[in-house]
């Protein structure tokens, strides 16, 4: 078979040749020789030798230096296949001889360390031993024999660094070929079958991008190209006697598309700019390129426009209010170092002879080569992948980590867990050589539950990470917890399981059958409610088969139908587990949701409001367009804000979910339909009954991808002479002037000075409608209320809280009263949004003398609920929730350099509920705490040999302290432990390494990451703040006020530990 090879080679080398080397050129169609500036020279009886090589500067200020250096082959094989037009080449190309160095390494880099700088890594804590903790028995099983982690990262038995001029030759073994038009433009780049390494394909494509081109004069503006992405480029040409040379600019503004879908790069946010040079002699021959590229991301409009990058020196003040008496330090801004800069040079070395020798190794003929474009190909999974690798690095031994937490009770300890496994979660855990859950499972499994009773706040943080990584013996574990004769759990403490059980990525329908059979056989427990919120958010999974689903949706559907008008509250209740059920709602559903908030809603308001809200995630389907639509039309103010407020809401959670999931229908992000022409025509002709939601109208036009959506606002900008955004994010306290309806905006820093306006702005309604307010005017005629807004973080890694609280009393009949607290949390990474969460606490005394009470989160959309043993006694409650998930950012290549920018998102919520009464006096006191931490990273690989990256490390807090009593009074406090905002930069080098001596056994590991020192930018909060949002203020000044007990009086010294760990600084 060798021997009939061999004769094969010769006779195409020999029959071409002739003896003598014969050059062939690319057809050329009629009439364009003329205008190129040179014809593609074929010369099959040689390989032309190229030296690639690039330097790469990452991160700004850090100054990360990468050099790689490979050599080319590059054969002419003939003309392409006739599906490439019949005027192309086709070429063969191998590479070999990889190199990536370090150009400027620390002289003493330290193992990185990041302390309180980046969330995602557990900071090391030294453990004192406590011999009285109920959790020592787990101490022995500590000590077991550690299991070995992940593959690569075990320093068990000798192992040597194999040193390898060239360690990744291997890789590169399998050439590549390529199509280039006759025009210079590269139609095609194919790869062998086997070549399947996505990192090492996109290598490849580099070189032969470099040799792309433009040779048509006709052509000084074309699309050409890229493994960035589909654009265009300007050309410059030069010809002369020795050859010609043709020169290629291309900036932002000339992509069309992206190369990496996944990532969903916002181009409005990233500026590339970037030059080419190709040069060929006389005779055809492609004989050197160069070019340079620099991109920044994350940048905003200003800086956009700028035609140079602002200098990272400059710096905007955080908050000029200088009464709040706190250290602040100046504004950053995380995009100054989120920069590349790239140069290559390819050049011509030298000519050999083909031989049969050569193309066994360079050519190989003997290959079936596939299609696979030129623009590089985007492996959705590979940031997560890469901070899944170092993660596994930081965590070590995870009994050993899971130890550290219950003896210091430090929730840091268990920061890289949670994104351990929910990147577990979003890869295919079946093809991890390791998985931490086994790990945390074996662990919370040991816990004797009947400890737990006692020490809930620690059990309920193992419970809520068991969920996290979910699988069938977590499952099962979880649900044994909700059996109060085995685990001795209180109802409340049972109630947490269930709402950790909601957060479960992939249940399986063995949750649901056990949570049903709960439901039908506890016909008064409190847990109730709790569970079928639970059962419709798990309901939602797409691991739950059909069938199962419809007998969670045959269930709600018959207590809907069962529900008369009159139990509002009920409808209610009902109504947000239908919510939670998502885009899987039937039409049945669907169609008897619109008839109960159609009929219902007639005499309660609210029902109609929540409807809407139970319809959003399925908000594109006819019957609920036709719903909208006409509650648009013919409804009265609040609908109409219920309506615009409910599709913004839609907006967010879109935008979210494709950072984590795929979304089949996006609209009323994306598309403009009927409801968008009724929003649009009411906007530019304000008539009276659109007015009052008219800032609502231009909000949800303004959220809108669309470009008719932004003409519209353009031209009603233009014909109310609007200069400004309605909605003023940045929010510097100040008042500004809305030309449109003739008032003036009121101040929205976080104190009592708006309080007497919530009805006077939309800005508001993610609170609670104006209208809803009106309707409290006009029932509790005596009444105290207050709204506030607070930013915290930097331009483009912030949080806003809205707030609001209400207490309200009528003074006929049986003591009516109504005490309202809400706060809504909105995220922020560069330019992706996302929800933090809401907590809702209400206690109304209706006028039949009825009490009803509800604590609400909603998070993710779902919503969950805080039962009530009863709703007329007063108590004590305490609650955590937390999510976790990853948001890809951007994802690009840039000559070598795969770089890959995302981030972990860690939202928490942490709430306290009081309740005490004496007399007729009755107190709520609300202390909800958001908790808001980021992990993001910015990685460039190179050759899988190298990596350098930067992290963004995101800590940000934000409280706050409401009572409402039902005088009415009300009075309130806000405040945030220290914050933390940084930038340090690292690399890591991957080796080679002989862990066996024979047989000989190799592996790759990724080496300690190493960080740049000092680091860079910073922004720092250093001291916890607590400050008055508003002093008691009571309505009714000639009653008299019953003095109350202090908040903690009569409370178990376990309660009291429980509310003072939820608002002192974390270790």
């Amino acid at each position: 078979m060798q021997f009939v090879h061999i004769l094969a080679v010769l006779a195409i080398l020999f029959g071409r040749q002739g003896g003598d080397a014969v050059d062939t050129y690319v057809n050329v169609p009629t009439g364009a020789l003329p205008n190129l500036v040179t014809r593609l020279r074929c010369a099959t009886s040689e390989t032309l030798l190229y030296k690639y090589e690039t330097t790469t500067q990452l991160w700004g200020s850090t100054n990360q230096q990468f050099k790689t250096s490979c050599d080319v082959h590059i054969t002419c094989l003939g003309e392409a296949p006739d599906k490439y037009g019949g005027n192309a080449l086709l070429f063969n190309a191998f590479i070999n001889h990889v190199k990536v160095v370090l150009l400027n390494a620390p002289e003493h880099p330290e193992d990185y360390v990041s302390g309180d700088l980046n969330p995602v890594e557990a900071d090391v804590i030294i453990i004192k031993r406590v011999v009285s903790s109920p959790f020592e028995a787990l101490a022995s099983s500590n000590k077991r024999k550690k299991r070995q982690t992940f593959e690569g990262l075990s320093n068990v038995g000798q192992q040597i660094i194999v040193d390898e001029p060239y360690p990744i030759d291997d890789d590169m073994a399998i050439p590549c070929q390529f199509v280039q038009n006759y025009d210079g433009k590269i139609l095609d780049v194919l790869f062998a079958a086997a070549d399947t390494d996505i990192e090492i394909r996109n290598f490849k494509r580099n070189p032969i991008v470099a040799r792309s081109t433009q040779l048509s004069r006709e052509k000084a503006e074309a699309p050409t190209p890229s493994m960035a992405g589909e654009r265009k480029a300007a050309f410059t040409f030069k010809r002369g006697e020795s050859g010609s040379t043709i020169g290629k600019t291309y900036g932002s503004n000339d992509f069309t598309k992206f190369a990496a879908p996944s990532a969903g790069n916002d181009d409005t946010t990233t500026k590339l700019t970037a030059q080419e040079r190709q040069s060929f002699n006389a005779e055809g021959d492609f004989t050197s390129a160069s070019g340079s590229l620099t991109a920044h991301f994350g940048l905003d409009d200003t800086a956009l426009r700028s035609s140079k990058y602002a200098p990272p020196a400059a710096r905007r003040v955080l908050d000029p209010d200088d009464e709040d008496s706190v250290l602040r330090t100046a504004d950053v801004d995380i995009a100054d170092d989120l920069t590349a800069d790239a140069t290559f040079q390819m050049s011509l070395s030298t000519r050999a002879k083909r031989s049969a020798e050569t193309d066994d190794i360079a050519v190989r003929n003997d290959l079936d080569y596939v299609s696979g474009g030129l623009m590089a190909e985007d492996d959705r999974d590979s940031g997560r992948k890469n901070q899944l690798e170092i993660l596994l690095q930081s965590i070590g031994d995870v009994y050993d980590t899971l130890y550290q937490f219950v003896t210091t009770k430090s929730l840091i300890t268990l920061n890289a867990l949670q994104d351990i496994l929910q990147l577990e979660n979003e890869l295919d855990r079946e093809n991890l050589q390791y998985a931490v859950v086994r790990d945390v499972t074996h662990f919370v499994k040991q816990i004797d539950a009947r400890i737990c009773r006692d020490e809930w706040t620690t059990c309920s943080e193992l419970y809520q990470l068991l969920a996290l990584g979910g699988g069938s013996v977590a499952e099962r574990l979880l649900v044994e917890r909700l059996d109060p004769v085995l685990t001795q759990l209180t109802e409340d403490q049972q109630a947490d399981v269930l709402n950790y059980i909601t957060s479960m990525p992939k249940p399986s329908p063995y949750i649901l059958y056990f949570l049903k059979r709960i439901y039908n056989s506890e016909n008064t427990s409190m847990l109730l409610p709790t569970i079928r919120l639970t059962m419709a958010s798990v309901a939602s999974r797409d691991t739950i088969p059909e069938e199962v689903r419809a007998s969670v949706s045959d269930l709600l559907l018959s207590e809907l139908q069962e529900s008369s008008c009159e139990q509002a509250d009920a409808i209610i209740d009902v109504l947000q587990a239908v919510g939670n059920l998502g885009d899987t709602l039937s039409d049945r559903m669907i169609d008897d949701v619109i008839a109960k908030g159609s009929v219902c809603g007639r005499t309660h308001e609210a029902v109609s409001q929540a409807s809407m809200y139970a319809l959003r995630d399925v908000s594109d389907d006819d019957a609920v367009q036709t719903y909208y639509g006409q509650s648009l039309l013919d409804e009265d103010c609040d609908i109409k804000a219920a309506v615009i407020t409910t599709l913004i809401d839609r907006m967010f959670r879109i935008q979210e979910q494709q950072y984590t999931e795929s979304v089949e229908s996006k609209w009323p992000l994306i598309g403009f339909n009927e409801i968008d022409e009724i929003v649009a025509t009411n906007l530019l002709n304000l008539t009276d009954e659109f007015t009052c939601i008219g800032e609502e109208l231009y909000r949800y036009l303004e959220m809108k991808k669309n470009d008719k959506a932004v003409e519209i606002l353009e031209e009603f900008r233009k014909n109310y002479d609007v200069e400004e955004l309605l909605e003023d994010e940045e929010d510097d306290g100040k008042q500004s002037y809305n030309a449109t309806y003739s008032h003036e905006r009121q101040k929205r820093a976080w104190d009592h000075k708006t309080c007497s306006s919530w009805g006077h702005s939309t800005y508001y309604n993610i609170l609670q409608t104006s209208g809803q307010f009106s309707s409290d005017k006009n029932i509790y005629n005596r009444r105290r209320h207050c709204l506030a807004y607070k930013r915290v973080g930097v331009s483009k890694a912030n949080a806003k809280f809205y707030a609001g609280i209400f207490a309200g009393k009528r003074t006929s009949g049986l003591n009516q009263y109504k005490l309202f607290t809400k706060m809504v949390g909105k995220g922020q990474i560069f330019s992706k949004t996302f929800d933090i969460g809401t907590v809702l606490a209400y206690r109304i005394r209706s006028s039949l003398g009825i009490t009803y009470q509800r604590r609400y989160m909603v998070i993710a959309g779902k919503v969950l609920l805080k039962p009530d043993t009863n709703s007329v006694a007063c108590n004590t409650r305490t609650w955590h929730y937390e999510r976790n998930f990853y948001i890809p950012i951007y994802k690009i290549t840039i000559y070598i350099a795969s770089i890959d920018i995302g981030a972990q998102i860690r939202p928490r919520f942490e709430v306290n509920f009081i309740c005490k009464a004496k007399g007729s006096n009755t107190l709520l006191k609300v202390q909800p705490k958001a908790i808001l931490r980021i992990a993001a990273s910015a990685q460039a690989s190179f050759a899988k040999l190298v990596r350098g990256g930067i992290t963004i490390g995101v800590n940000l807090n934000f409280f706050i302290e409401t009572i409402t009593e039902s005088i009415p009074c009300i009075s309130g406090q806000y405040g945030y432990d220290p914050m933390t905002i940084s930038i340090e930069a690292w690399y890591q080098i991957r080796s080679k390494i002989k862990f066996q001596w024979w047989p000989p056994k190799f592996k790759w590991t990724w080496g300690s990451r190493k960080k740049y020192s000092p680091s860079s930018l910073k922004w720092k909060i250093s001291s916890p703040y607590r400050r008055t949002w508003l002093s008691r203020s009571c309505d009714g000044s000639n009653i008299a006020v019953t003095s109350l007990p202090p908040f903690t009086a009569g409370l178990s010294n376990d309660a009291k530990t429980q509310l003072r760990s939820f608002f002192n600084p974390r270790g």
